[in-house]
C-alpha cells in the first residue's frame, strides 16, 4: 500500500518479539513513544529492527531512511548488515514525541525469511558520539593493519590497535583517542597514488525477490544516501541505472526532486550510459544499442549529461 493507504488492510498490534508476517508479507508500522526527560542534551536514536526491509516516510509520503534488518545471510566478512540506527534529536531536549510511520517487507536483503518474521527490537537510545568516534577508528586502523603490504608500517597499525584497545576495555577513551588519532594521521610519501572513494549500490533489479520490492529498494537506498549526505558534507555517491531512478521519479517524487539537488551540487553522480546494467551474454547487437540510447537519452534529459562510458559492475559476458 502506499503512503496515502497506510491505514488500509488488516490492523495487527504486536509488541516487540511478537510475529507481524510471512516471507514477503508487506506492512505499515504506526510508531509512538515519547524521549525521556533524562536525555535531555544527549544524542537520541532510535533502534528499530523488523526482521526485514523498511522505510522511514515523512508526514508528506516521501521515503527519508532505509532500515535493514540485522539478522542476514549477508557475507559476515563485510562486517555484520544492517541499518537500524535512527537520527531523532542531537541534542535531544527531552520529553519530544516519537511518531513515525514505516514500511516495511517481511524479507532480507536476499529474499530469505528471519527472525520467524517478527518485530526485533523498538527502543529509544543514546549514542555515546565519543565512544562510537574511537570504535570506527579503531576499525579502520585493524583493516590497514590486515591489508598493508610493508612489515613495518603493519606493525605500527596493528600495535595500535591492540594499544587503542587496551585503554578501550580499561574506559579511558581519550587515551584511546590519541593513539588512533597518531596512527590516523601519518601520511603516505608524496609521490604515493591517491584514491578517491564514491559510494554505489549495485542493485539488481530482478533476482531474489518481486519486482516490486526492486521499486521500494530505490526509494530506501536513496533515502537513506539523501540522509548521508545531511550528515556528512563530504559524501558522494553514484547511480547507474535510469530504470531505477524511472521508478523512483514515479513512486517517490519528493524524493526524486532531493536526488536532482543533490546532482546539481556536484554530490550524486550518475554513472553509465546503459538503462540498465544488462546481461551481454545472450543479448543481440540491437538491444545492446537500445539499451545505449535509452539510457543516454534519461541521462541527458534528466540530468542535463552526456554519458559516455559504459557501466557493467556485475553482469555476464563481456
Amino acid at each position: 500500500m502506499p503512503y496515502e493507504r497506510r491505514t488500509e488492510g488488516e490492523h495487527i498490534t504486536p509488541a516487540v518479539g511478537e510475529k507481524w508476517g510471512e516471507l514477503w508479507d508487506c506492512a505499515w508500522f504506526h510508531v509512538t513513544g515519547r524521549v525521556p526527560e533524562s536525555a535531555a542534551g544527549k544524542h537520541v536514536v532510535l533502534l528499530l529492527d523488523f526482521a526485514g526491509e523498511a522505510c522511514v516516510f515523512d508526514e508528506t509520503g516521501t521515503p527519508v531512511r532505509g532500515l535493514t534488518n540485522v539478522s542476514s545471510e549477508f557475507d559476515k566478512r563485510l562486517g555484520e548488515p544492517g541499518k537500524r540506527v535512527l537520527q531523532f534529536a542531537n541534542p535531544a531536549a527531552g520529553g519530544e514525541i516519537v511518531d513515525l510511520w514505516i514500511e516495511a517487507g517481511c524479507n532480507d536483503l536476499f529474499g530469505r525469511y528471519c527472525d520467524e518474521g517478527k518485530i526485533v527490537q523498538l527502543d529509544i537510545a543514546v549514542c555515546d558520539d565519543e565512544l562510537r568516534d574511537r570504535y570506527y577508528d579503531l576499525v579502520t586502523v585493524g583493516i590497514f593493519a590486515s591489508a598493508v603490504q610493508d612489515e613495518t608500517r603493519k606493525e605500527e597499525a596493528a600495535n595500535a590497535a591492540i594499544s587503542a584497545l587496551e585503554a578501550l576495555e580499561a574506559g579511558d577513551t581519550g587515551r584511546a583517542g590519541e593513539i588512533l588519532s597518531a596512527e590516523l594521521s601519518k601520511k603516505n610519501p608524496e609521490d604515493a597514488p591517491e584514491i578517491t572513494a564514491i559510494g554505489h549500490a549495485h542493485i539488481d533489479l530482478a533476482w531474489l525477490w518481486p519486482i516490486r520490492e526492486t521499486k521500494r529498494k530505490g526509494g530506501r537506498t536513496f533515502a537513506t544516501v539523501n540522509e548521508l549526505m545531511d550528515r556528512y558534507p563530504d559524501y558522494v555517491f553514484g547511480a547507474s541505472q535510469p530504470q531505477l531512478l524511472q521508478w523512483v521519479k514515479d513512486m517517490y517524487p519528493g524524493l526524486y526532486a532531493k536526488i536532482k539537488q543533490r546532482h546539481k551540487e556536484g554530490r550524486f553522480e550518475v554513472q553509465g550510459g546503459l538503462w540498465v546494467e544488462c546481461d551481454t551474454n545472450v543479448t543481440g547487437g540491437e538491444s545492446l544499442v537500445r539499451q545505449l540510447l535509452y539510457g543516454k537519452r534519461f541521462w541527458r534529459e534528466e540530468f542535463g549529461c552526456d554519458q559516455k562510458m559504459l557501466w557493467l559492475p556485475d553482469v555476464f559476458g563481456y
